[in-house]
Formats: C-alpha cells, sequence, structure tokens
C-alpha cells in the first residue's frame, strides 16, 4: 500500500484530492432511480451462480420473469474468499449474473464478500480478494445500473471502531471503480440502530443499507423506521432496506411472515424506503421461492404490486 492509499484509508487526503470528488458534486443517475424503487429480492450467496455445488447461469429469461413477479431490484454478494476461493470464474459468473439482470432493465446491489468481523481482522488473503474483486467486477458491469459494496455485513461494537474501516474498505473499491455508486451499512450486521450513530463517509457517491427482521405493525415499523429517514434527510444519503425479512420465529412459517410483510411494506413505501427480501435462496428460512423459480410464493407476489 503506498502513501496515497494509506492516506485514503486514515482519511487524511483532502476531499479536493480524490480522483471522485468532482464527479461526487453531480448526481449520480441511479441515485433518484433508487428513490423510486419500490420491492426487489435478495440472492443469497451461491444461488446467483451455483446449484447443488455445480455452476449454473440463471440466464436472461429467469431474469425477465423475476421482474415480471414483481421485484424492481435485486441484491446479491460474493461469499468471502476462504468459502469462494480466488480466481476468476467465481467473479466471471457474478458478473453475468448480474448483466442478466440489468439488461432486464432491473439495477443490482452487488456485495464483493460476505462479512468482515473485527474480532477476525482480515490478513493479505482477504485484502487481496476485495482488490481483485473490485477491479474485476467494476469493469465487468454498468455503472448506471449496478451499485458495488465492499461487505455484506460488518460486525463491530460501534460506530468509532466500524467508520474507520468502512471508508478504508470503501476507498480500495473506489480505486476501482470511479462511476459506481458504492454501499455500506451500519457497524451491527447494518441494523437500523447502529445506522443512527453513524457518521456518512466523504465519498459523496454513496448509499446507505440497513437489514431489518423485526415485523411489527405498519404503525410500530412507520416509527422505527422514522430513524433511517431522518438520516436519510439530515445527512442527504439514499438509504436502501437491502435485507427485509419477517419477525424472528417466523423463519419458516410463510403465513405469519407474509403477515409481516403486509404491515412493514405499506410502511417502507410511505417513508419512501425500498425494499429488498430475503431470500431467493436454497436454504429455508425466509426462503421466498419453490425450488429456482424466479416467482416468489402467491402469498408473497400478492404483496408486490
Amino acid at each position: 500500500m503506498n502513501r496515497r492509499h494509506l492516506l485514503l484509508a486514515s482519511g487524511a487526503l483532502p476531499v479536493a484530492a480524490l480522483p471522485w470528488a468532482a464527479q461526487a458534486q453531480r448526481p449520480h443517475p441511479l441515485r433518484a432511480r433508487l428513490g423510486n424503487l419500490k420491492v426487489g429480492a435478495n440472492l443469497e450467496r451461491w444461488f446467483a451462480v451455483a446449484d447443488n455445488n455445480q455452476p449454473r447461469r440463471l440466464g436472461p429469461t429467469w431474469w425477465r420473469q423475476f421482474s415480471q413477479s414483481g421485484f424492481d431490484h435485486a441484491r446479491l454478494f460474493i461469499p468471502n474468499v476462504q468459502d469462494s476461493g480466488e480466481g476468476e470464474d467465481l467473479l466471471r459468473m457474478f458478473a453475468e449474473a448480474a448483466m442478466d439482470a440489468t439488461n432486464n432493465g432491473i439495477p443490482v446491489v452487488l456485495g464483493l464478500t460476505d462479512s468482515f468481523h473485527q474480532s477476525a481482522p482480515w490478513g493479505e488473503r482477504e485484502w487481496r480478494a476485495l482488490e481483485a474483486r473490485a477491479a474485476y467486477l467494476a469493469a465487468k458491469t454498468d455503472p448506471d445500473m449496478v451499485v458495488l459494496a465492499p461487505l455484506n455485513e460488518p460486525a463491530f461494537p460501534d460506530a468509532a471502531s466500524w467508520a474507520p474501516m468502512r471508508d478504508r474498505l470503501l476507498a480500495v473499491v473506489r480505486r476501482h471503480a470511479p462511476r459506481h455508486l458504492l454501499a455500506w451499512g451500519g457497524f451491527e450486521w447494518c441494523s437500523l440502530r447502529s445506522l443512527a450513530t453513524m457518521p456518512p463517509p466523504r465519498d459523496g457517491d454513496c448509499i446507505a443499507e440497513v437489514h431489518d427482521y423485526q415485523g411489527g405493525s405498519t404503525a410500530a415499523v412507520a416509527r422505527r423506521f422514522a430513524t433511517a429517514t431522518a438520516w436519510r434527510e439530515r445527512h442527504g444519503v439514499p438509504v436502501l432496506v437491502s435485507e427485509l425479512g419477517g419477525a424472528q420465529g417466523h423463519e419458516e412459517n410463510h403465513a405469519a411472515w407474509a403477515a409481516d410483510l403486509a404491515q412493514s411494506l405499506p410502511a417502507l413505501r410511505q417513508l419512501r424506503l425500498p425494499a429488498t427480501l430475503w431470500a431467493l435462496t436454497h436454504g429455508s428460512w425466509w426462503r421466498l421461492q419453490d425450488g429456482a423459480s424466479a416467482a416468489p410464493r402467491q402469498s408473497i407476489r400478492d404483496l408486490l404490486g
């Protein structure tokens, strides 16, 4: 890492010297579109690129069906390098998934790795993987349709410890992706309460992510997420509820989970907070679909109009 990179990571480099400073003075074309989104879906970890440990491409037809089901955006992220290995084959598959989605008019939030725990600091391999993934996927994805995120979720004890690491991660991605919007979340697994105490980064072309699995009545959800809208208005940074599930305990109770979303989604729409449902998945918790279908179960699909 050279001196410029150290200054970027520390925040000591003046904003005017940053490569994105001039661009950040004008609105990114994807910013306005994100604010008008309603409901999307997460493709959990391997679902976007593999099934039963075998690589597969969902393909343009699958993404067309995804859009026709009522989803207007997608979120996917790459597993940690310890689980995925290195090399470009996996990155190519994620780039193809993003391309198939965006060619069907579907904006994508693409996380470059899964998680970062302060209790397990990254070593050289993890930082090298982030650099490689940022370089490859910035070159292979459309900056007017794809948001890049260094992480799916951080796990840090407080804002003071997470903010400088967040800024370092964003700076790594920004070096390779001068034209993309970037995404980040609060220190506690992107929780709503941990966003409230976070200062925004210096990078003006960023959005903030929130993850929520609490459920509640429409009125309770609106009160809870007033924190996010207040933060958004105070800082002028778009907020995306990039993981939304039902209440804890409803993970495999589809009727209860659909009832949770029937309360949550109207509140988020009223607050102009796009929601990305968790998840199209090979697992069982909050599983939207049957098999590998692009369409969710009817109880969920009825809520997407």
